[in-house]
């Protein structure tokens, strides 16, 4: 346990839902005794014959998967039990603080019907990290087999891979993804790609998506309301704070509490990297009702406008500012 302890510190925190049991309910047989109208009495024992009802409840959880066991990781061979969404095996070098890693993806999972059968199953993510720059992406599928949970499938996806959203439809997984390019650095993916699965016999086939593959560019953030979540890493913005923003035409657009803005975005040749233009920043001047809104707008737009990159995190957008030699990233969660 103080092994892990450091590790547990280094990430993000995740947050836990309640566990649900599973449930069988019997309905007893009843008994009714009819009385002949003669001098001689016949009972009659009727039995009402009926079925035995057996509801079976799926818990997909995150409290339950971030503490359940999972195989498929190449590197690792065996099965691995998380505990609190991580996994850590022995380090490298005795009393070393390098050692493989596996962590599951936040809050990101999809529960859907993958087979005939029309029971649920949810898929997550999980992030391999053998030690070194290498992070290496994974697919599990988890399923209820005689009442207990169980990894049926793992698929690897590739190193570096950014996740935009999972989705379960129509049986099939849709995993959309920023993965490298060919020519791309291994620090920053620029190609949008779909990939899709199909479940078959408890393996996972990959099928054509039919989606083209893309550059990176803040258009793909058109059509989404984002909301901001953290100022960085480990900060996250109060409950009172309200903080939206929206790529329309070249711009953000969105509220700081009660004020509106828009801001000018130029898109760099470089995937994913952008220039946010101070001096074309319009803001309203409204007297908010909370005396720390003033803070939060200046705070905000100090980060924004040194905004130098984007791209997706376990589905949560991530803008990187630069600020006095700092390197920050602000974290957005799309409104539902």
């Amino acid at each position: 346990m103080k092994r892990l302890l450091p590790v547990f510190i280094s990430l993000l925190a995740v947050y836990s839902s309640t566990l649900m049991a599973a449930e069988i309910t019997t309905i007893n047989p009843h008994v009714s005794l009819l009385k002949q109208p003669s001098s001689l009495i016949v009972t009659q024992k009727i039995k009402q014959l009926t079925p035995v009802i057996v509801s079976q409840s799926y818990d997909y959880s995150l409290s339950v998967l971030r503490q359940a066991y999972y195989r498929g990781i190449d590197d690792i061979g065996s099965t691995i039990h998380l505990q609190q969404g991580l996994w850590a095996g022995e380090p490298y070098q005795p009393g070393g603080s390098i050692m493989p890693q596996v962590m599951l993806l936040g809050d990101l999972k999809a529960m859907g019907r993958l087979n005939s059968q029309n029971a649920p199953m949810a898929v997550v993510l999980l992030n391999y990290s053998p030690g070194g720059s290498g992070q290496f992406l994974y697919l599990a599928v988890m399923a209820y087999q005689h009442g207990k949970l169980v990894n049926i499938a793992t698929q690897y996806v590739g190193d570096r891979v950014r996740v935009k959203g999972l989705t379960i439809k129509n049986s099939t997984i849709i995993l959309d993804v920023i993965q490298p390019g060919k020519h791309d650095p291994a620090c920053c993916p620029g190609d949008v790609a779909r990939h899709v699965w199909h479940l078959n016999h408890n393996k996972l086939v990959e099928v054509p998506s039919h989606q083209a593959i893309v550059r990176l560019t803040p258009a793909i953030l058109a059509n989404t309301d984002w909301q901001l979540e953290s100022w960085r890493y480990g900060e996250p913005v109060t409950e009172i704070g309200n903080i939206d923003l929206r790529y329309i035409n070249g711009h953000f657009v969105g509220k700081v509490d009660c004020n509106n803005y828009t801001v000018t975005v130029k898109s760099q040749s470089q995937p994913g990297f952008i220039d946010v233009l101070e001096q074309h920043v319009a803001i309203t001047n409204r007297q908010c009702g909370d005396p720390l809104s003033k803070h939060r707008q200046q705070q905000y737009f100090k980060q924004l406008a040194n905004v130098t990159q984007f791209t997706y995190f376990a589905g949560k957008l991530a803008l990187t500012y630069r600020h006095d030699n700092h390197i920050g990233v602000m974290i957005f969660a799309a409104k539902k």
